[in-house]
């Protein structure tokens, strides 16, 4: 079986989904809020309690598990499996050990990847870009992420940073974003900045 667990860490929600990564097929999902002022100990807790428990619902055995992925939305150490910053969360995460806490919390290998580079990769194999050899992703939401698919490979560049569209800057001049530039693309298009404009 080719079975893993896919887990969303977003700045309002925790998703997570037990996947067959072959085909695509999506056995169980379920989310929780990500309450994300309590502080990174209490988010990586319930993120380990949901995987455990959409696990357990799958009805597929843990043993038939072969790991876990999170996508989360910042810089990451891919190497070391360290959080180096968020930019939408509350305390930015410096250098939280995500990987090692959730291993040891669930007892599976675990990987990270930024998490709209993770969409990136699942859009081309199972969704929109599906057959494809070139092609940008933008996921619009709490921030503002991209992803690029170059002659048929996610590209990662240097530490896994490629792609971060959100954060190109178009107003040196504008709103503080929270990565600490000014005038980024998140600054103005994510959706509390759309919010925001509206009130």
């Amino acid at each position: 079986m080719n079975m893993y667990v896919g887990c969303d860490l977003g700045g309002t929600n925790i998703k997570v989904g037990v996947v067959d990564v072959e085909t695509g097929r999506i056995v169980e999902v379920q989310s929780a809020p990500t309450l994300a002022r309590e502080g990174h100990d209490a988010v990586m807790a319930r993120m380990a309690d949901l995987i455990d428990k959409v696990i357990a619902d799958s009805g597929i055995p843990k043993a038939e598990i072969e790991g876990v992925g999170i996508g989360a939305p910042g810089v990451l150490d891919l190497d070391k499996g360290l959080v180096l910053f968020l930019p939408n969360l509350p305390g930015t995460w410096p250098n939280v050990p995500l990987v090692d806490t959730i291993a040891g919390r669930v007892g599976l290998p675990v990987y990270i990847l930024n998490d709209v580079r993770a969409i990136t990769f699942g859009e081309w194999k199972f969704g929109a870009g599906r057959g494809v050899d070139t092609m940008a992703c933008f996921a619009i939401g709490t921030g503002i992420g991209g992803g690029l698919v170059i002659n048929g490979k996610l590209h990662l560049g240097i530490n896994g940073t490629a792609g971060e569209l959100g954060h190109q800057t178009i107003n040196f001049n504008g709103p503080k974003c929270g990565c600490g530039n000014y005038g980024c693309v998140v600054a103005y298009a994510s959706g509390p900045a759309i919010a925001a404009a509206a009130a």
